[in-house]
């Protein structure tokens, strides 16, 4: 199994994406995933899909445009309210990914 790649999105593309990143690593880890995550601000979204293939974008800061990739809002789960709900829509998400080699 491939590993899934998750961009992670916030103001500006440091801290809070960088959290992000760490505790969406930790939820797919518990649930037999390995993940790679790289983090970004919204204008440096267009160049990160240029220059790699992501399963998601995971965002804290809104993102205008449609990538064509998943996008699920993680400002809830990044600060403890309805962590279960997004976990769900993550996995659901996940789920969804061919993730064959």
């Amino acid at each position: 199994m491939r590993i899934v790649n998750i961009l992670c999105v916030c103001g500006s593309g440091t801290a809070t994406s960088a959290m992000l990143a760490a505790k969406l690593r930790d939820v797919l880890e518990e649930h037999g995933y390995d993940c790679d995550t790289d983090e970004t601000n919204p204008p440096g979204i267009a160049t990160a899909v240029m220059t790699r293939a992501w399963d998601l974008i995971a965002y804290t800061s809104p993102v205008e445009e449609d990538y064509g990739i998943p996008m699920l809002n993680a400002t809830g789960f990044l600060v403890g309210i309805n962590e279960d709900e997004f976990i769900e829509q993550l996995m659901e998400a996940v789920g969804k990914l061919d993730l064959s080699e």
